[in-house]
């Protein structure tokens, strides 16, 4: 037998834990990607805006990541025009009022499909519903927002401004009167409470002096 054409023990087994490594280092990579993570039950979210949402991208049903999106479809003119075909578990008990929304998991960003549980009054889901996605809001929609708020911030400051001014005017060199007034204020708010809990107690005397 040619020596160039055979191999010792010790190089096959080194060749079969190679074998082995590269077999559990692509089961770890299915498993770490999400292939693994598709459920059996199949059902179509619909939405009008994604915000970055992908393939793959996980689902979660109250907080527990129970599949993944499996497809995403764009339907020309329709008014929300996004079809997102999910893959979840059983687990994922949907009911009629149960919605879709899309947020954002983590510090990377990653977005995500998180399904409401829905009401303990409302029935089950039928299989094939499709179910309705609540649309995040766009970036630069909060952005307008935001200015818009900011310019009306601005306006009723400007209109407060002469407001401010005149009242500090009527202050300005009275502020012993009105220190005054208010302590009087006081007074006859301190000579009512007590009066009228006199009278609480002794409510004959409002007779005799009524008489």
């Amino acid at each position: 037998m040619d020596s160039s054409s055979s191999y010792s023990s010790s190089e096959i087994k080194s060749g079969f834990f190679v074998l082995i490594a590269i077999v559990l280092l692509l089961v770890l990579t299915f498993v770490i990607g999400g292939f693994f993570k598709g459920g059996d039950n199949a059902w179509k979210v619909r939405f009008g805006y994604l915000n970055g949402l992908e393939d793959n991208a996980p689902v979660y049903y109250a907080g527990h990541e129970v599949g993944k999106v499996d497809n995403i479809k764009i339907i020309p003119g329709d008014a929300r025009p996004v079809i997102v075909t999910v893959k979840i578990s059983s687990d994922a008990y949907l009911r009629q009022d149960s919605v879709a929304y899309i947020d954002t998991l983590g510090m990377m960003g990653e977005k995500f499909i998180e399904l409401s549980t829905g009401s303990k009054e409302s029935p089950a889901m039928a299989p094939g519903t499709e179910i309705e996605g609540n649309d995040p809001i766009p970036m630069h929609v909060l952005i307008r927002k935001m200015n818009l708020l900011a310019d009306e911030v601005a306006k009723l400051t400007e209109t407060l401004n002469p407001l401010m001014s005149t009242a500090n005017r009527l202050v300005e060199g009275h502020e012993e009167d009105i220190s005054k007034s208010i302590s009087n204020l006081h007074e006859v708010t301190a000579n009512l409470r007590d009066m009228t809990h006199d009278l609480k107690l002794h409510p004959w005397r409002l007779i005799r002096k009524g008489s």
